[in-house]
């Protein structure tokens, strides 16, 4: 219990009595990023006890000089509670530490009796996440992490970066844990030691003398007792000091990796798969490298000690058989270089494969519709072959690793005694099942190497990558001022650039694609010493930029797409590198980027953002972003929880959010990257109004946007081009001067005279007349009351209905009221044993029954002729001299020597032949072993992509992604890797162990009346711990699922996390959930010790019960019998434990493949891909008639209907426009068509073939999308154009001149063959939403959807570009769905939505001539006011 008088107490009092209306006042604010300069929150010295303020330590009467407060901490012996462990036994506290660990004494520590609660609770099945202990404070990954991270800055400071070593930092971290580890190694090889070398040689020698004495045979029975029990106990002590330094240094390192990450100016070629991978597979080795490493330290001594008695024993043939043990270490250092060569090639492949699928998880639903499952299947195949190729490999070497282990005390003592036996020597019993039990002793130390070395030559490799990610450059937020005060921001001649992007096939430092383009001028610079060490090259996109921002202006930014807009927010915002010039800028920052970063939370905690809720401020945001109606229609209204990624939310609805987030932040700048390009006309003037022009009228704004109409409001307006700063003042002096600008707001006002307006007209009248239209209501007017009682039984249950997928469905619960708003499903976790039908499956992927059947018999071939040597041996001395008389003096006698035995030439060398017996079914047993799990791991990873892939959208919607992919990182590594690896040691070990229980009873049958009740025991002890090592690794699996989703959300939305310099939070978040996961994990681990050391107890009763048949039987057996018996039973020991422990181990790694068979079962597929009975001519369709027949949509069955009998029917190639408000049902129609969820009655027919009748590729290759958020894939430009590889070049440059990106992608170093990173990152918005143009055209369908499709681009390239599409798409149906309704004024007929129902359909004239038309009304409402902009 703390003391109350410990100022760290102290301080947490204190700190708890703040009230947070003290800390977070309305009109408060926390610090920018660049204002927390240097992370100092992180960079703060580190002491034992916690971080702790001037001012707390004041309050809490600690020493305010941190000199003083060293000396103060000092006073208290840093070991003062680990000391209280060595108290055998330690009375329960008033007061529990929240760890029962702390709180252990000696006894209970070194037997794991502190975890036997959590043992019952589970074998009960009561056990869940909630009632797993919490970490030890020790053990927590925050101070941990502190330590680390001093340790590593001291490493760094001392040697540099390049020369600076993780493994030496961490040897720094841990060494008093280890040392004191190797302390209980050295007892317990000792133990392991005098048993063979002490007990076992007298009880023999006992035996072949004709002299009985009791108490000497008694004395050695106990003494044999004494040994092995304090082996046991100590090797369990060094597993229980080894697994909590193993936790602490994991825990330490991933935080360290993860705050890393979160302060990376950019992630340069590392992608979200590669780090999921570096912190979920590289962490397990690291685990397990600190866990193995201590075991490695008593070999020498073992092997030392085991010369000299073996040398001892039998002279200098001991030589031969110690060599083999020699030879072994240089062999498994051989492998341990192998394996990490491998183990490297195999790591980059499986990013590939974990980056491929991250990559298709994010864009499923746009492959699904452009019907490319099978190209991304191939590219995931390729991947996958390549990776089974090494892991083939990888394979045969550790197969060969294990089967060496046992083999070398085989080896060892055959050679030794044909050796000794052929030199002229005798051989006694005593001597030979002496030296057997002590090279078994040897082979006890150097069984786990294949266990270090496979950790260490894999941790070697992690630890490279992390290193690799520890160097790369750390984002520098600005520190200087702008030298007038009256600034906010003041850029000064300066230029900018991008890191360049690494092509991942070309290995020449010259050959690297690039960042974002501008208009596809790009300029490679050398980095200078000064910016960066390395001699990478960079990308400049922002040349002399000179600016000067006046707090309180509002700044309007425009240019064409590529024109540097975004960037010029980066660099603002630090992502950039400054290469000339100088950026300063005072006050706090809050950013809303183009594409809206969204939190997988609630509505409210991703507009709050870790800020306190004030209950006025927040109301104010919500009606000033236009949210109020979203919230109505929301299930639990703001509490509503949102999708990953926020696919639960129109494009509109994120983007208001992200702008709700920035409003209520209360912050001094504002940079709001075209905000208004995903939402409606007139919640765009709402927005622009209410909230830019008013909200923030006195904060300090850079407002970039494609909305032209509102830039005569700014303050000043700046026109970049080709990366600079081309025009800059009013809006009237740009007009006045007649350059670009003027040209482009003129072109703008000839093509949109009908759109929308600048100046919002009486908005309340506006409102109330789209409210109270003759003949129906655009917007619902359902009562408050009814809405909130349709809340009452709605959840959200599945998600978006197109990219900007409005509608949200609603789940009705018959039962029970829900407000909570849950979105994602919960992960389930199946409790129990593996059941049949787990292991079937795999046998079944395997190979079958039949190929299962034949691969344990290789095991039981291999321990078998392994066994043969000593059974033979037992014969053969048994034999002795074959009845020979000898003459002695002058008598004649039989002989007792088997050097006298006429057939010593034939046991000798059917003996020696038995290795080769060994090595022949040892290697048909590897190379059998290796081929059937990996063919079962290849065909369960095909079988579940399929599954996955072949999913309906609504899995996807309601699945995180880190949940999918969780299967196929861990998962799949724990079947591929671990799981081989566990079963092969499993499998061999129980043959071992059932052999040598035939041995002691072929040579004791009494032993076999003492085995019955220890089975009843041990069966006990298994179903107890089994039940715990389950639902242990259960929950470990399911606890690293949230980390996996939080690491991924986090790098996606870095730049939003450092505007508002929320990395502390995320921080935290990543800690409480690590805490989560590791304690688990450490849990499960002692679980497997707690029943090892139970284990060991029997198997020591039965070596004690063996001794002590021995003993008693004196006389009556033959000593060569009780050689066998005690060698085989001492062999028992430890391996038993280890064979069960190893049985629960492989048992809970078939959790994996339970998981994974869930996917492959559990999942319910989509339609056929193809149906050859109904399948459509390959010219079909002709004429591209689209017709809804009394369509009726839920997304699933007892859901309400989204689409409610809709009818209409398109011309051939006509242009249709699709309009209506937020959920009126506008993307559904989508969805429909691409059949992404099937119809509940009605159909849809296109040129007379009713779609549900067709396959979903036949259907689906035959039309074309252009969704609102572009989407693009890691790979080349014309990877992302043509993925089938279909067209020419001269086509594919075709279509980029036509989508005006000819330009851009030309002036690339690799033009088609230019890297595209994950997201497209290295190319704007504008430019991605281009590309996908071009793909579109490519495809050149005979039906075409574009759903707001040119949002992101500037007004005078969308006119060009609706001009190609007009020109291009003249013979297609074309269906456009719209939020600015210029867009769709051209096309032949409007059909407006509202409330999933078609309420008016025809030509845009004829509409907008009835002035009762919901139409003229949204027009209305929307008017364009030449005169401002003149």
């Amino acid at each position: 219990m703390a003391d109350k008088n410990d100022p760290e107490v102290k301080y947490r009092q204190i700190r708890n009595k703040r009230l947070p209306e003290e800390r977070n006042q309305r009109g408060m604010r926390t610090l920018s990023y660049h204002e927390a300069v240097n992370f100092n929150h992180f960079d703060t010295y580190y002491d034992e006890n916690g971080l702790v303020d001037p001012v707390s330590r004041i309050e809490g009467g600690m020493p305010l000089d941190m000199t003083e407060c060293r000396d103060y901490r000092k006073k208290e012996w840093k070991y003062k509670e680990s000391v209280k462990t060595f108290i055998p036994i330690r009375s329960k506290p008033k007061q529990p530490s929240v760890n029962p660990l702390d709180d252990a004494g000696l006894l209970s520590f070194m037997t794991f009796s502190w975890l036997t609660p959590l043992i019952k609770i589970a074998y009960k099945g009561k056990l869940t996440l909630e009632n797993v202990w919490h970490h030890s404070p020790h053990d927590r990954a925050e101070p941990n992490y502190k330590r680390f991270e001093r340790l590593w800055k001291e490493e760094v400071e001392r040697v540099g970066m390049k020369k600076a070593s993780l493994p030496r930092t961490i040897w720094r971290f841990t060494r008093t844990r280890i040392l004191m580890s190797y302390l209980t190694i050295m007892i317990c090889m000792i133990g392991a030691f005098l048993g063979p070398a002490f007990v076992i040689r007298n009880l023999l020698i006992y035996a072949e003398s004709s002299e009985v004495n009791w108490q000497l045979g008694v004395g050695l029975v106990i003494a044999m007792f004494v040994t092995e029990m304090s082996r046991s106990v100590f090797f369990a002590a060094t597993w229980s000091i080894s697994y909590r330094s193993a936790t602490r240094v994991v825990g330490a390192v991933l935080t360290l990796i993860f705050t890393k990450i979160t302060r990376l100016r950019s992630l340069k070629d590392k992608t979200v798969g590669e780090l999921t991978n570096l912190c979920a597979n590289d962490g397990q080795r690291l685990f397990d490298a600190t866990s193995f490493f201590i075991l490695m330290c008593g070999a020498p001594l073992i092997f030392v000690l085991g010369f000299c008695y073996t040398f001892y024993l039998i002279g200098p043939a001991a030589l031969l058989g110690c060599s083999m043990f020699i030879l072994f270490y240089p062999f498994q250092a051989g492998i341990s270089r192998l394996t990490s060569r491998l183990r490297r090639q195999c790591i980059a492949i499986t990013d590939r494969r974990v980056r491929t699928m991250n990559e298709i998880l994010t864009c499923v639903k746009l492959i699904k519709m452009y019907a490319w499952e099978m190209a991304f299947g191939k590219a995931v195949s390729a991947v996958r072959s390549d990776e089974r190729k090494v892991l083939e490999k990888a394979a045969y070497v550790q197969s060969f690793s294990i089967s060496t282990s046992p083999l070398v005390p085989v080896l060892a003592s055959i050679l030794t005694i044909v050796l000794h036996v052929m030199t002229g020597n005798d051989l006694t019993a005593s001597q030979a099942f002496s030296l057997l039990p002590a090279f078994n002793c040897m082979n006890f130390c150097i069984r786990p190497l294949p266990h270090s070395v496979k950790a260490f030559s894999e941790s070697s490799v992690a630890l490279e990558r992390l290193k690799s990610l520890l160097e790369m450059e750390e984002m520098k937020p600005f520190t200087t001022r702008p030298s007038d005060t009256r600034n906010s921001i003041e850029i000064s001649k300066a230029t900018f650039a991008w890191d360049t992007i690494r092509n991942e096939d070309e290995d020449e430092p010259g050959n690297s694609g690039t960042a974002p383009v501008t208009n596809g001028k790009t300029e490679k610079v050398p980095l200078t010493k000064d910016v960066a060490e390395s001699e990478e090259d960079l990308v400049k996109t922002l040349v002399n930029i000179e600016l000067e921002l006046p707090k309180g202006t509002l700044s309007g930014v425009c240019g064409s797409v590529g024109s540097g807009k975004s960037s010029l927010i980066s660099g603002i915002l630090g992502q950039m590198r400054v290469l000339e010039g100088t950026v300063g800028l005072t006050g706090s920052i809050a950013y809303v980027a183009q594409q809206a970063w969204i939190m997988n939370a609630s509505v409210r905690d991703n507009i709050l953002f870790g800020e306190d809720y004030n209950q006025q401020r927040y109301e104010e945001t919500v009606r000033t972003c236009s949210l109020t109606h979203d919230f109505n229609v929301l299930p639990a209204g703001d509490l509503t929880e949102i999708g990953e990624r926020g696919i639960n939310l129109s494009g509109g609805q994120k983007q208001r959010i992200s702008l709700a987030r920035a409003v209520y932040s209360n912050r001094d700048i504002y940079l709001l990257d075209d905000p208004l390009s995903a939402v409606d006309a007139h919640v765009g003037q709402h927005i622009f109004h209410h909230c830019i022009m008013g909200a923030l009228k006195d904060k300090t704004v850079v407002f970039v946007t494609h909305q032209l109409q509102y830039l005569h409001l700014c303050d000043q307006v700046l026109l970049m081009k080709d990366g600079g700063i081309a025009e800059k003042g009013e809006h009237s002096q740009l007009m006045a001067a007649g350059e670009d600008y003027a040209r482009m707001i003129q072109g703008y006002m000839t093509s949109h005279c009908d759109e929308e307006t600048g100046e919002e007209s009486d908005g309340e009248e506006e409102i109330e007349q789209l409210n109270n239209i003759k003949g129906g209501k655009l917007i619902r007017q359902s009562s408050k009351d009814a809405q909130r009682k349709k809340r009452l039984s709605a959840v959200v249950s599945t998600t978006s209905i197109g990219d900007n997928g409005e509608v949200l469905v609603v789940k009705e619960e018959e039962e029970e009221e829900d407000l909570s708003g849950n979105l994602v499903t919960e992960e389930e976790i199946e409790s129990g044993s593996i059941g049949w039908a787990t292991f079937s499956d795999y046998f079944r992927a395997g190979g079958g029954y039949l190929l299962t059947g034949l691969v344990l018999l290789t095991f039981v071939l291999s321990v078998g002729a392994m066994t043969f040597g000593n059974f033979w041996l037992s014969l053969w001395l048994r034999q002795g001299s074959g009845n020979t008389t000898i003459t002695v003096g002058n008598e004649t006698v039989i002989s007792s020597s088997i050097r006298h035995n006429p057939d010593l030439h034939f046991y000798s060398l059917v003996y020696g032949m038995s290795i080769i017996l060994v090595l022949v079914t040892i290697t048909i047993k590897g190379l059998s072993f290796m081929k059937f799990t990996l063919r079962a791991s290849s065909n369960l990873h095909d079988k579940v992509f399929r599954s996955v892939f072949r999913s309906p959208m609504s899995f996807f919607d309601t699945t995180p992604t880190g949940r999918i992919l969780n299967r196929f990182s861990k998962d799949l590594d724990e079947v591929d890797v671990r799981l081989p690896f566990q079963a092969e040691m499993f499998l061999q070990n129980s043959c071992q162990l059932l052999l040598s229980i035939a041995m002691v009873a072929y040579a004791l049958p009494y032993f076999l009346i003492a085995i019955v009740p220890l089975t009843v025991i041990f069966m006990y002890i298994r179903n107890l711990s089994g039940s715990a090592l389950r639902e242990l690794k259960r929950l470990e699996n399911v606890s690293r699922s949230p980390w996996f989703c939080h690491l991924t959300a986090t790098v996606q939305g870095l730049a939003t996390i450092h505007a508002y310099n929320k990395t502390e939070e995320t921080v935290n978040r990543f800690l409480a959930l690590l805490d989560k996961n590791t304690m688990i994990s450490f849990v499960f681990y002692c679980a497997m010790r707690w029943l090892a050391v139970r284990l060991d107890l029997i198997t020591i009763t039965m070596s004690t019960v063996t001794a002590l048949l021995v003993v008693v039987t004196h006389g009556s057996l033959p000593p060569a019998l009780a050689g066998l018996a005690l060698s085989s039973v001492i062999q028992m020991t430890g391996m038993f434990q280890f064979t069960v422990r190893l049985s629960s181990e492989t048992e809970a790694r078939f959790t994996s493949v339970q998981r994974i068979n869930s996917y492959i079962k559990g999942l319910k597929p989509e339609a056929p891909m193809t149906i050859k009975k109904t399948a459509p001519p390959e010219s079909w369709p002709v004429e591209g008639r689209v017709q809804f027949q009394k369509y009726n949509m839920r997304y699933r069955e007892g859901l309400p209907l989204v689409l409610k009998d809709v009818s209409f029917s398109t011309r051939p190639s006509e242009k249709v426009g699709i309009v209506g408000r937020t959920g009126s049902g506008k993307s559904s129609l989508g969805v429909a068509l691409f059949r992404l969820v099937e119809a509940a009655s009605g159909s849809i027919s296109i040129d007379d073939v009713d779609i549900s009748t067709i396959g979903l590729e036949d259907l689906r290759s035959k039309l074309s999308i252009i969704p609102q958020d572009p989407v693009l894939f890691v790979g080349t430009v014309r990877y992302n154009l043509d993925p089938f590889e279909q067209y020419s070049d001269d086509q594919i440059w075709s279509a980029l001149e036509r989508t005006h990106m000819k330009q851009a992608i030309s002036g690339l170093q690799h033009q088609l063959e230019a890297p595209v990173v994950e997201n497209g990152d290295n190319f704007s918005v504008g430019e991605r939403q281009l590309l996908c143009m071009a793909r579109a055209l490519l495809r050149h369908s005979k039906i075409l959807m574009l759903d707001e499709a040119t949002a992101a681009i500037d007004p005078e390239t969308d006119n060009l570009i609706q001009t190609t599409i007009r020109e291009a798409f003249s013979d297609c149906t074309m269906l456009t769905i719209a939020h600015r309704l210029n867009t769709v004024l051209t096309c032949d007929r409007i059909l407006v939505m509202e409330d999933g129902e078609v309420v008016e359909f025809d030509s845009p004239g004829s509409l907008l001539a009835d002035a009762n038309s919901h139409f003229h009304a949204m027009m209305s409402a929307t008017e364009l006011s030449n005169q401002l902009l003149n």
